[in-house]
């Protein structure tokens, strides 16, 4: 019962974030991206091939979500006409799944493209953060960490 209860709460979390608007996931990822950046002590190379990594992602991943949006609007556009198609429902809820796993898998090759620009030394410190990213508890943990930095370094 616990693990059901976990996953509906973790299966609606994962919905309302892919639901959140692309500028606010950016923000998100680039504020989770910062410390790690810092801890890898990268190259101007690396760091650049990094930021290129990464806004390809980004750029994958808007447009993910925009059809994901629209797929949305025409299931809402659908019931509030009345004129449910139940074919067309399921199709469009099929492809909004795959599009979210899609943006998953984006997330992983952008993790592995990183992970094969980095020197051994670097690797260790990008695995960790990969374990981090997995286990929702830590990710927290290192955000309310990197808030708390932050605060500090507001009040010198």
């Amino acid at each position: 019962m616990k693990k059901s209860l976990f996953m509906l709460v973790l299966f609606a979390l994962s919905i309302s974030l892919v639901a959140q608007p692309a500028d606010r996931m950016n923000r998100m990822g680039d504020f989770s991206d910062r410390p790690i950046i810092a801890k890898l002590n990268l190259t101007p190379e690396q760091e650049k091939q990094f930021n290129d990594i990464t806004l390809e992602h980004q750029k994958r991943v808007i447009d993910l979500k925009a059809q994901i949006e629209k797929n949305r609007l025409e299931m809402k556009k659908m019931v509030s006409d009345n004129k449910i198609d139940e074919k067309k429902l399921v199709d469009l809820t099929d492809s909004n799944s795959k599009l979210q796993a899609e943006m998953k898998s984006s997330a992983v090759k952008r993790w592995i493209a990183i992970n094969k620009i980095l020197n051994d030394e670097q690797k260790v410190i990008w695995s960790k953060h990969l374990g981090m990213m997995d286990q929702p508890g830590k990710m927290m943990g290192m955000i309310k960490e990197r808030i708390k930095e932050r605060v500090k370094n507001r009040m010198r």
